[in-house]
This record gives structure tokens, sequence and C-alpha cells, in this order.
């Protein structure tokens, strides 16, 4: 009898608040799903914004095969989605009502099958969403074998936590407190599901900004946008684009100012946890996240310190299945790491989520146990980051210029991909 599949991704949902000394949310239902499987804390998602993540995630590949540019979730004859259907699989799921991912949701078979997922305006969990997904699960709601993707926005920002866990007890930040309230929906979805017959997988697209500690988010752009637009108000149209330059000019040095002196004493990781919520960022608090398979005959309470990648994922299910696939992928079976043999590092590629026209911003780079590298996308000189993980797993301290030679070998890495 084929399994039944259920597929979580946790939007935003860092690797080292799902577990670990520095996680504050209480999580009582995950860390029980913990206990029953396999966990890969080293898992590196290949982009660090979900479209560029999710085609990775469900073709097996790296951004640079599947159209880097893309805004939306590609579903060629290559994506696993279609090999489940292929292989007698109901498809059903809950995702925000995106555009980006409305080719992704045709497939669902349910018909209530996404909420408001458009930042401010997100339906959370606990405003709806959440009961959405249990009501999927009632007896006879969805026909055997099936495969359910779930991919809840809570974590999202802006970061909003239900009044009943405001309290200091449920973490150190919002973010932290908001995961806590997740843990609840969690707990009752996985009450409907018969884990003799289901394999779970939990993960997340990429990871998130978080202020460190005490710190906090520093904004200044409000009252620049402010201002940008009083003096678009007062200068006639022929100036608008010369005085909108100038006042941008001015704008981002007297931003960059204020943050010299908001950030003096900290570290580059403490004063990156300080960004904007987005930022194009290849740093591991962005693409390092989750992962962990629950399914009959995987070893129980297990970590894995292997570094695997996002596109390893589906592979991995397929051999669980014993479905065959012939198709070329990126990723691989992880399984001999269930059964405690050892396989090949490989590198994984990494590429900033792009704008939609190509831009200097682009970063492209490799990431292996031991070191992660990038740069430019552009131009391969420029803006080179490298930093030894095992010595520094915050990313404090670019050594690209000490160590050319690995820089070398890194690059060429990269390029062979």
């Amino acid at each position: 009898m084929k399994q039944n599949i259920l597929f979580l991704t946790l939007d935003g949902l860092r690797a080292d608040k799902f577990t670990g000394e520095t996680k504050t949310a209480i999580t009582p239902n995950l860390d029980k799903l913990l206990k029953k499987g396999t966990y890969f804390n080293q898992a590196i998602s290949c982009a660090d914004g979900t479209i560029l993540a999710l085609n990775a995630m469900l073709s097996g590949k790296f951004p640079f095969r599947t159209g880097t540019r893309t805004k939306e979730v590609q579903m060629n004859s290559s994506n696993y989605i279609h090999i489940f259907k292929n292989n007698g699989y109901h498809i059903y799921g809950i995702i925000p009502d995106l555009t980006i991912l409305s080719r992704f949701r045709f497939n669902f078979e349910n018909s209530v099958n996404s909420f408001k997922g458009t930042p401010p305006n997100i339906e959370r969990l606990w405003e709806g969403t959440g009961q959405k997904i249990l009501n999927l699960f009632e007896p006879n709601k969805m026909k055997e074998p099936w495969f359910c993707y779930i991919h809840p926005n809570d974590l999202h920002n802006p970061v909003i936590v239900p009044e009943e866990y405001k309290n200091e007890e449920f973490g150190n930040n919002k973010y932290e407190k908001v995961l806590s309230s997740m843990d609840k929906w969690i707990g009752d979805i996985v009450k409907h599901i018969d884990l003799d017959k289901t394999i779970i997988v939990i993960t997340a697209d990429h990871g998130s900004i978080i202020p460190e500690g005490d710190l906090e988010y520093v904004d200044f752009e409000p009252e620049f946008k402010t201002g940008l637009n009083m003096g678009k108000k007062l200068m006639p149209h022929s100036t608008h684009k010369i005085g909108a330059k100038m006042f941008v000019g001015l704008r981002n040095k007297i931003r960059d100012s204020r943050l010299k002196k908001a950030n003096e004493g900290l570290t580059p990781y403490q004063k990156r946890s300080r960004l904007p919520h987005f930022r194009l960022s290849l740093f591991d608090e962005v693409i390092r996240i989750p992962l962990l398979f629950i399914a009959k005959n995987i070893p129980e309470d297990k970590q894995i310190s292997q570094q695997v990648s996002n596109v390893d994922i589906f592979p991995t299910i397929l051999d669980i299945l014993g479905f065959s696939d012939n198709s070329q992928r990126d990723g691989r079976s992880l399984i001999p790491y269930f059964r405690g043999d050892n396989m090949e590092e490989r590198g994984v590629y990494l590429h900033t989520i792009p704008y939609v026209e190509k831009s200097v911003d682009d970063k492209v780079g490799i990431r292996t146990s031991k070191y992660k590298y990038f740069r430019y996308a552009r131009e391969s000189s420029e803006k080179i980051n490298l930093y030894d993980l095992g010595q520094d797993p915050q990313e404090n301290n670019n050594i690209a210029s000490e160590n050319p030679a690995v820089v070398k070998e890194m690059e060429a890495v990269l390029e062979g991909l």
C-alpha cells in the first residue's frame, strides 16, 4: 500500500529556531515529532526567497537550471508533483493565494486551498488558515494515497503575535512567540495523521532575519519616504527625477551615518540581524533550514550532521516509496544516511532571489560543510565573501583576502556546476 505524504513548509523558519541552544520558542509538538524521526541539522536552501527555493525543491535542480529570473512556481513535466500524479496520488494543499503560486495551487483537488498571503494582509493559522487545514483532514475528505502540501505564512513579515502568546514565556521575540503559537496547530494536524501509513516532511523554504538578543530592527526608511514624497510635491514635474535622485543620495548618506552609530560595538552577525526583514543574503540565518523526515522504517530520534540541500528532499521521498525517476537532477536520495552509510559531500549552489531585471546585487555562491563562498553574480571579482564555518559559524570574519587559494578552489567548484 502506498504511503500518504504530509509535506509542511513553514515559511521563513530558521534551523536554529527549530532546535538548538538559541531557540526560545515553546514547541512541545515539534519536539515530539523531532524524536519520532530523522533530522538533518545542516540542511541548506539554495535560495534566500520563496519562489526560487520552491522551484529548486520541487524540481530537484539548482536555480540556474530552473530559470533564475522566474516569478512563479514552475510546473513542467519534470516537477515532482507530476511524478506523484503519474503514480496514482491525489494532490491536496493549503498555500498562500498568490499569483506566483497559482500554477502549483491548480493541482490541488480540494476547492478551499488557499489563504490571504499578500503582506500585510496575511491570514495566519489563528485567523482561519489553521481551521481550513484541519477541515481538510476530516475523515474521507482526501482520497488515498494522497500528497498534501501545507505552507503557513505566520512567520512572514509583518510578524503578528496572537494575544494569548504575548507572554515572555513563549519566546524572547515576536518571531519565536509566533512559532510557539504555530506549534499548537501542528500538533492538532498531526493528531489526524496515521503515522504508520504516512510520510511526514517538515522543512522551510528559507530562513529569516531576526533581531539578535536585545537588539531591535532598525528602519529609517519611513521618514525618508515621506520626505521624498513631499519633495516630489514641491518640485515641478521637469525636475522630479533630478530632485528625487539628489534626495535619495542624501537619504542614503544620512541612513548610513545613523546605522553606523547605532551599530557601534556590534558584530557583523548582530548588525545583519537589525536589517529589514528582506535583504538579498546568502548568510546561514537566511538559508539554513530545518529538515525532518518521519516515516515507518526511518530511524527515530536521530540527527545527521552531514550537509544536505533542499534539492535532496523529493529524491529521498521517491526512494522511500520505491518510485523510479530517470530525470537528471542535482538532488539525490538521503536514505544512505538513514542507514548510517557515508556519501561523498556535495557543495550546495546558492543564489539570491533575483529582481525581475538583472541587478548588480544578485549574488551566487557555494557552501560546503567547511566553507561558505559567495560573490556578485555578474562580476566574479566583486564583493567576494569567504567564511570558515567551523571556526566562525556566525560568519563574522570574511577571510577571502587572506586565503586566495581557497577562494580559487571554491570558485572552481562554483564554475564547475
